[in-house]
């Protein structure tokens, strides 16, 4: 640097005209940098504006509109040039069209603000009329001269309809009389309506976090895994009948269907239960049985204890007049004979039928002695090959449990004569971890693919008679022919026996 103490007056000045030239150079390159960054930020900015996915509109201390982005296009329906030096509440529907002057008005009055620097939902009007709902957030820019409002929007037609949707869907589930219940893969309680209070006594707030096993009795803790490995796997378990207590320890029937509940991606998250009490439909299903079998023994008796003995005074009349004949006339006297022994063998027929309603010996010997003798009068009633199997013994000491096995057993075996024209037929009565497997294998046709309606009541009977004893029904084709139908039903109170009892396999 020159020192300038020792310049002479011309040597000064030209180096301070120097000085000055230099800077007034600085100060233009200055000049030509702040012009160039403020178009680009405002070049940025304009970007900005118009490539928002919000509406964003600006307007002056009286309501007009300055600048109209690209998304307010969109959002309103109006052309920027048609909204731009119009007042904002070209944009509002009545009566806020109407009272927006006043609303700026106050502010600029009183300084206090309605919705500046407060995101509110409010009501905006397209150009076609149309009025929805919108989020507004305003902001104020305050000038050197004077200050600016920038309204940020957002259309929310599509949230609000969604959220009526899922409020009508949730009126829906709520005002249900039936259990619908969600629960993770783990089986924790996510959602509890007030059909599942009914139900099962406990509220949505005692539900809530807690496990599904709360709700089972312990014979029935087996069945959640299950439904839930199926449930992970995609598929529904539909109409199940099965019991689950209440709060207060009582046991209920319940007919339950379960669906898997899928994320937005398709992902298996939960289930979703809707369960109905039908507690006092199977008691009436039951008493109905209850009837019927009434009336099959009541029957059964009145061909044992009537008929047959008609039939017996009937034979020993034709006996007597055989003897009689005898005297007179070898051919007739062979006709009288020929009228009682078709008649010792309708008494057979009889005493056969009656003890198939009213089963003797599944009273004094128990179910197993019942299926040998089904098999046995099977064998002579209907020709058919039919055996029965229990190996080890199985005892039953539940009277009306062993008296729903043996009609379900009956029920199969006339339907594999009837319906499946089966020429052999087996009986199998197993016990495996406390529950009891009767099984009816045919080499019948098999069941159809579509049951007529006589059949399928039959059907719904059985799977009712299952259902008494807490059992399930499952009917399937063999792979060589036929079909097998299994009953599987808890015997807590039975026991094997270490000897052979009456009536087992011979």
């Amino acid at each position: 640097m020159k020192d300038y103490r020792r310049m002479s007056r011309a040597e000064l000045l030209a180096w301070i005209k120097q000085l000055r030239t230099r800077h007034a150079a600085r100060t233009r390159t200055h000049r030509r940098q702040a012009a160039s960054a403020l178009r680009d930020s405002a070049e940025r900015l304009r970007a900005i504006l118009e490539t928002a996915v919000e509406g964003i509109v600006t307007i002056d201390e009286r309501g007009i509109v300055e600048s109209f982005n690209l998304a307010a296009e969109r959002i309103f329906g109006y052309q920027a040039n048609e909204v731009i030096g119009r007042n904002v509440s070209l944009l509002m529907p009545a009566p806020h069209r109407e009272q927006h002057d006043t609303y700026l008005g106050n502010y600029r009055r009183t300084g206090h603000a309605k919705i500046i620097g407060i995101g509110r939902e409010v009501v905006g009007r397209r150009k076609n009329g149309t009025v929805f709902p919108m989020d507004l957030s305003v902001s104020e820019v305050q000038l050197a001269d004077r200050r600016l409002f920038t309204g940020f929007i957002r259309d929310i037609s599509e949230r609000k309809e969604a959220e009526k949707t899922l409020r009508h869907y949730a009126a829906l589930v709520e005002s249900s009389e039936d259990a619908i219940v969600g629960k993770t893969l783990d089986g924790f309680v996510t959602s509890w309506n007030k059909g599942a209070e009914g139900v099962f006594g406990y509220t949505r707030k005692e539900m809530l976090g807690k496990p599904i096993s709360l709700l089972i009795p312990p014979n029935r803790k087996n069945e959640e895994p299950e439904i839930l490995e199926r449930i992970k796997r995609g598929e529904s378990v539909e109409h199940y009948e099965t019991k689950r207590r209440r709060k207060n320890g009582r046991i209920i029937d319940i007919s339950v269907t379960i669906s898997p509940i899928r994320d937005a991606e398709g992902k298996i998250i939960g289930a979703s239960k809707v369960a109905r009490d039908i507690t006092e439909r199977k008691r009436l299903e039951r008493e109905i049985l209850e009837i019927s079998e009434r009336e099959q023994r009541r029957i059964g008796q009145d061909l044992h204890d009537g008929l047959c003995q008609h039939l017996a005074g009937i034979e020993l009349m034709s006996q007597v007049l055989e003897q009689k004949l005898a005297r007179r006339s070898k051919a007739t006297a062979a006709k009288a004979a020929d009228i009682a022994r078709n008649v010792r063998d309708a008494i057979s027929h009889t005493r056969l039928l009656a003890r198939g309603l009213s089963p003797v010996t599944l009273e004094s010997e128990g179910l197993m002695s019942a299926l040998h003798e089904l098999a046995l009068n099977t064998q002579k009633i209907f020709g058919v090959a039919c055996r029965f199997e229990c190996d080890p013994p199985v005892l039953v000491s539940d009277f009306p449990a062993a008296t729903h096995l043996f009609r379900l057993a009956q029920e199969a075996v006339s339907n594999a004569i009837k319906h499946g024209k089966a020429k052999r037929i087996l009986i199998r009565l197993k016990e495996e971890r406390g529950r009891m497997l009767l099984r009816i294998i045919d080499n019948g046709a098999g069941f159809p693919a579509q049951l007529t309606r006589s059949k399928g009541m039959g059907l719904r009977i059985m799977q009712s008679r299952a259902g008494m004893i807490g059992g399930t029904l499952a009917l399937e084709r063999n792979a060589a022919g036929g079909t097998s139908v299994t009953v599987a039903a808890p015997n807590p109170a039975g026991r094997r026996k270490t000897n052979r009892p009456r009536g087992r396999k011979k």
